[in-house]
């Protein structure tokens, strides 16, 4: 028991969804992949439903020592003051108000707080910045890969210096991708951490020392296989164990 209190406690944010993918399930994206990876590298997680309540979501933000804010479905533009493009795509309004808040508040509170693909542009359009709702008339490389989610498909090149930097030890490294959106005005509080070959911003980071780091593809879709994936969960969950302490 004493082992089991020594591991930080993270929240994940999650919401079901009641609509079909072409496979005809129920489509949630509370996936196990996230908060397996998680346990796996020695955190203890909980999911955090959806609540409107400022002072509920501050209730959660005070039982937790982390946050993860994992991928999902486009955010409603309204929340960067935008009329939706023709190509946006289903949008969830019991999550956007909630994550948004959360990540704005974790931020505040400098809890340390890990996003994944949404997740980082619900990181950024909270802060201030906002993303382009449609890329596919931007890009060159293929951001939505036809590749298997376990694989990797294009590189991205890591800023030198940067905390993404120093949890991977790597300067550049393949990634998977499955995103049509991507962060387009960076909030002044955070910066890019790496880009992609075409231009796009792959992760973003607190501009400070917050342990404030979001990425846009899905390292936990390939963390029992690849070490960068492995060692941003593992980094994570240690930094938040060392603060603790």
């Amino acid at each position: 028991m004493e082992l089991l209190k020594n591991r930080p406690l993270i929240g994940m944010t999650y919401s079901d969804m009641s609509v079909r993918d072409e496979q005809m399930r129920v489509r949630t994206y509370c996936t196990r992949k996230y908060f397996g990876a998680l346990q796996k590298v020695g955190a203890r997680v909980i999911l955090l439903p959806p609540v409107e309540e400022k002072e509920a979501i501050e209730d959660y933000l005070n039982l937790i020592e982390g946050l993860l804010l994992p991928g999902g479905e486009d955010v409603d533009p309204r929340y960067q003051n935008e009329d939706p493009v023709s190509k946006l795509g289903i949008v969830n309004p019991f999550r956007d108000y909630f994550e948004l808040e959360m990540a704005r508040s974790a931020y505040n509170r400098k809890l340390p707080t890990l996003g994944i693909c949404r997740g980082l542009q619900v990181m950024a359009i909270a802060l201030g910045g906002s993303v382009h709702q449609d890329i596919s008339a931007m890009n060159v490389i293929q951001h939505s890969q036809s590749a298997p989610r376990w694989a990797t498909s294009h590189r991205i090149d890591v800023i030198a210096g940067s905390r993404l930097s120093a949890w991977t030890n790597r300067g550049e490294f393949y990634t998977n991708s499955f995103h049509h959106q991507s962060v387009n005005r960076v909030p002044n509080c955070l910066r890019i951490s790496a880009k992609t070959g075409d231009g796009l911003i792959e992760a973003l980071e607190s501009a400070d020392d917050r342990i404030f780091l979001g990425v846009q593809w899905h390292p936990e879709e390939t963390w029992h296989c690849d070490d960068a994936s492995k060692r941003i969960f593992t980094c994570f969950v240690e930094n938040i164990h060392r603060k603790h302490q």
